[in-house]
């Protein structure tokens, strides 16, 4: 990494991470990517790195190809090649023109199409990351730091805010919540979003805040561009297929949508007008992307998303077993719970039971829960404040006993007083009322919680019976516990058949529904 002395040109554009300029060096004109604080945190500077080591797989037709790391005004930097043009975001706010955006749109599925066909996947296809020379119909991709060289990889569920990407143009499956992969067909959805807008001057979806925009990919269907503006119907159709829900309806290569794409602007060249003809017929997949439906799972999802719709229509607790052999799709099947947690706001924390820490009480409980209080310290300090401020009434003083559990709750809540000793009984009871008053500031009315916990044939006996007190607490709502387990590791001296949740008894009054055997069952 060497320091080269050059003179910005101009800023092309600048957003809370990086700033992109065009730039002189040596006589020679380069773009230059940097940080935007003066301080940049380790993991841009590892973006920058990362981007900088796809280098050889980047290919000047189609990409701004980088070139080297460098140093910025005292910042690590990337400077790449330029290869002309304007970025397209600076070109939307109106509709473009049918013929430009035909030979715009040609360009970009060409780039898309020669990045697939390297195996890799942007992850962040929009309007900043494209340049784009109307005169040559050409364009070239940007903004490779979050590029993926994996085929197919699983978005992990968490705050809008924490995804990877831009949400105004992420596919359904990259929020995290569709309990899909993401493949090269989330970068064709992106592509879609930026046609979309090329079309219209608008996106989509326009949303009030990050999860609404999150319900708006998951589950509504845009406005055809055709009836916000007088369009020909292939064209309106090419868009909407691009922003199928599904990745099985969209196209499935960019060369069949690029081909689609010529047909049309063949079309309006000659004649100008475009009629009626089959879409995707030149889009054969270059690959075997098997479809992540799942299959004969009606009935077992149906029943879990019905207990969540009673938990958040009376915000009564329930609890749901899921029982069958290891590697049959249990977990498929409760990860469906995603989609319909997004309209309600609910959370949805996981833990996994381990065979080799049956020694540790509550250590999968930990688990499940620690991830709920990261997310809390990745938002705001007004939203962290608000947190703390609910967990600090909800745990009183008695604090210290869940950051032992929690280690890094001590960050959201601060230092707290240490407890006193207790006989063993009424210590229990103390960490049982606390837990549960923790537990409760998740669960509410305005965000119902889904607990996971997986692998219960592993579970501890202390952690099954804090369980069988939580779900049979009546003070404790908006709380779906859903378990799974391997049933043919699970016998009649095994602690989930031997415990205390056999014979519990529930309030009638209360509602709460309890059942020691499987509600579901996934048998092959």
């Amino acid at each position: 990494m060497q320091k080269v002395s050059r003179s910005v040109l101009e800023t092309l554009r600048e957003d809370q991470e990086f700033v992109l300029s065009r730039v002189l060096r040596h006589d020679e004109r380069v773009l230059l990517l940097a940080p935007a604080s003066e301080h940049p945190s380790p993991e841009t500077i590892a973006r920058l790195e990362y981007a900088y080591s796809l280098r050889e797989e980047l290919d000047p037709a189609w990409a701004a190809r980088p070139l080297e790391l460098t140093h910025h005004d005292g910042r690590p930097a990337l400077l790449m090649e330029d290869p002309g043009g304007e970025l397209l975001e600076r070109r939307l706010g109106q509709p473009i023109e049918l013929q430009e955006f035909l030979r715009i749109a040609i360009g970009i599925a060409v780039a898309l199409g020669s990045l697939h066909a390297r195996g890799l996947i942007h992850r962040d296809v929009k309007p900043a990351n494209i340049l784009v020379d109307r005169t040559a119909a050409k364009a070239w991709l940007c903004g490779f730091h979050l590029a993926s060289r994996l085929s197919r990889q699983r978005q992990a569920p968490g705050p809008p805010e924490e995804i990877a990407g831009t949400l105004a143009y992420m596919a359904p499956e990259q929020t995290g919540r569709m309990n899909r992969s993401i493949d090269s067909r989330s970068d064709l959805y992106a592509y879609g979003v930026v046609l979309y807008e090329m079309l219209t001057g608008t996106l989509p979806f326009v949303a009030s805040d990050p999860m609404e925009l999150v319900h708006c990919h998951i589950a509504r269907q845009p406005m055809p561009p055709s009836e916000r503006e007088q369009l020909p119907a292939p064209v309106s159709a090419i868009v909407m297929r691009l922003l199928a829900k599904i990745a099985e309806e969209r196209y499935q290569t960019a060369r069949g949508v690029e081909a689609d794409l010529r047909a049309c602007l063949a079309a309006w060249e000659s004649s100008g007008v475009i009629g009626p003809f089959v879409l995707g017929t030149h889009d054969v997949p270059d690959q075997l992307l098997i479809p992540e439906r799942l299959y004969g799972r009606e009935r077992e999802v149906g029943t879990l998303l019905a207990a969540f719709d009673r938990v958040m229509a009376s915000g009564r607790p329930e609890l749901v077993l899921v029982a069958g052999y290891s590697g049959i799709g249990k977990s498929s099947v409760v990860h469906e719970l995603h989609k319909a947690l997004v309209p309600s706001r609910g959370f949805f924390a996981s833990g996994k039971f381990d065979q080799y820490k049956r020694h540790v009480p509550y250590s999968t409980l930990a688990q499940a829960f620690e991830i709920l209080v990261r997310q809390i310290l990745s938002k705001s300090d007004v939203e962290i404040r608000r947190w703390r401020d609910l967990l600090q009434e909800a745990v009183g003083t008695n604090g210290q006993l869940i950051i032992n559990l929690i280690g890094e709750l001590e960050l959201v809540i601060g230092e707290q007083p240490p407890v006193p000793d207790l006989p063993p009984h009424e210590a229990q009871n103390r960490f049982n009322m606390v837990f549960r008053r923790f537990l409760g500031v998740f669960a509410r009315p305005e965000h119902p919680l889904a607990l996971f916990l997986d692998d219960l044939q592993w579970v501890d006996v202390a952690t099954l019976q804090l369980l069988g007190h939580l779900i049979t607490e009546p003070d404790l709502r908006h709380l779906l516990l859903v378990g799974a387990y391997r049933d043919n590791e699970v016998g009649r001296s095994h602690p989930l058949e031997s415990s205390k949740w056999g014979q519990v008894n529930c309030w009638p009054s209360q509602g709460c529904r309890y059942a020691a055997a499987p509600l579901l069952t996934c048998p092959f």
